[in-house]
């Protein structure tokens, strides 16, 4: 199904309707960015954590820096409703962003305790990533662009891993990149499509 709109008596097709919950998380993200308090509420803060708020391990993956910050992520997570949204049900993807989220900050929880503070949907959107790219590897004839897109997103986390960031990346967000939360954001991705997978066998089963 397309979302549709009327135009000089023909329909015209806009976006896939699975596209809609994409763009009501674009929304939701721009109307956190309005809110003040929004971030200081919201944020990875790793003292705040530790003192029991442990919301934000989740909450942080939708709040920003900046504008520059926010329109990046939100681009990318619109490019990634485009390819991969028809890929997966609406609940499995929820499922996607929610551990990819949760593993992207647990990942700058254990693996990264220099970092005090953190923001942004990156790591998530890398987990998305990851978790469209394995669809395609299953559906026949994209198997070809699936692989391929999986190991330039493997080459783009072991260039960050080992040299930092994107070189035009740290202007846009308007500070440092944490490249670990990618890295761990594309972990959770591939883990939640395993998790998928061997829950539809256990149920096929019973």
């Amino acid at each position: 199904m397309s979302l549709t709109v009327k135009k000089a008596g023909e329909t015209l097709a806009l976006l896939p309707a699975a596209m809609r919950p994409w763009l009501g998380l674009a929304l939701l993200m721009t109307v956190l960015q309005l809110i003040p308090d929004a971030q200081s509420g919201l944020r990875f803060d790793r003292a705040l954590i530790e003192a029991g708020q442990v919301w934000r391990l989740f909450t942080a993956n939708f709040i920003h820096l900046g504008w520059g910050h926010l329109a990046l992520n939100v681009a990318g997570l619109l490019v990634l409703g485009w390819l991969f949204a028809e890929d997966f049900p609406l609940g499995a993807w929820g499922w996607i962003l929610v551990l990819s989220s949760l593993a992207s900050s647990m990942g700058i929880w254990f693996w990264a305790p220099d970092v005090d503070r953190c923001v942004g949907l990156s790591g998530a959107l890398h987990g998305l990533f990851a978790a469209g790219c394995l669809a395609w590897v299953r559906a026949g004839p994209d198997v070809g662009i699936g692989v391929g897109l999986l190991l330039a997103g493997a080459g783009k986390l072991i260039y960050e891993q080992t040299a930092g960031s994107m070189p035009f990346s740290a202007g846009i967000v308007g500070g440092p990149v944490v490249t670990d939360a990618h890295l761990w954001g594309a972990v959770g991705g591939l883990l939640a499509v395993a998790l998928l997978r061997l829950w539809r066998r256990l149920r096929a089963r019973l």
